[in-house]
């Protein structure tokens, strides 16, 4: 009897180290983010406003992830709205103990509003969303994040996109992520909670 409690218990710590290193797929978040956009003449456009993802397991390897950012500014008196929405379907496998391959294929939705003494305009645009990269835990309290990732909007758009995250706890983390491309940087803080 001794003997049957004390593997499960080892059992039971194997488990739990094993889990820690994993990296999940189950997950909601929510935060804070900034775009610059470089305009012709050289001159910047800054938003900024919330973000928001939700991310599950369909079956072993596969996922579902949605993002979703709610931006605003004021640029020569001019008041900037941006919607940007990304549904994936995703595909992870193990590359390492530590570390994934991801692969995303979906569906981005960009909504642009502008405003100028009692004058609007708007542009609505979608695109195919490919993202290829890697998520690894670096230690048992640090995840990191390196991808590809490319819209097919009408001016297509390839971000170079890098992440760093650290688990307060088994389930709530916070993360920083950075998008980097030619003419646009997308900085986030966000929350996360795994489930």
């Amino acid at each position: 009897m001794k003997f049957k409690l004390i593997t499960a218990v080892v059992a039971a710590t194997f488990a739990g180290s094993v889990a820690a290193k994993d990296v999940s797929y189950n997950n909601a978040s929510i935060g804070w983010a900034q775009s610059t956009f470089d305009v012709d003449g050289g001159s910047d456009v800054d938003l900024d406003g919330i973000s928001g993802g939700l991310s599950f397991d369909l079956a072993k390897n596969w996922y579902l992830k949605l993002d979703a950012t709610k931006q605003s500014g004021e640029e020569s008196g001019i008041d900037l709205d941006m919607d940007l929405t990304t549904v994936n379907l995703g595909f992870n496998t193990a590359v390492s103990a530590n570390t994934d391959f991801i692969a995303e294929l979906g569906y981005a939705r960009s909504d642009v509003e502008a405003n100028f003494g009692g004058f609007s305009s708007s542009e609505d645009d979608s695109a195919a969303n490919a993202v290829l990269g890697f998520r690894g835990m670096a230690t048992d309290n640090f995840e990191w994040g390196a991808s590809v990732q490319h819209m097919d909007f009408d001016d297509s758009l390839t971000f170079l996109n890098l992440e760093g995250r650290y688990f307060f706890t088994d389930t709530f983390s916070i993360g920083l992520e950075g998008k980097f491309e030619s003419d646009v940087n997308i900085y986030a803080l966000e929350a996360r909670f795994d489930f």
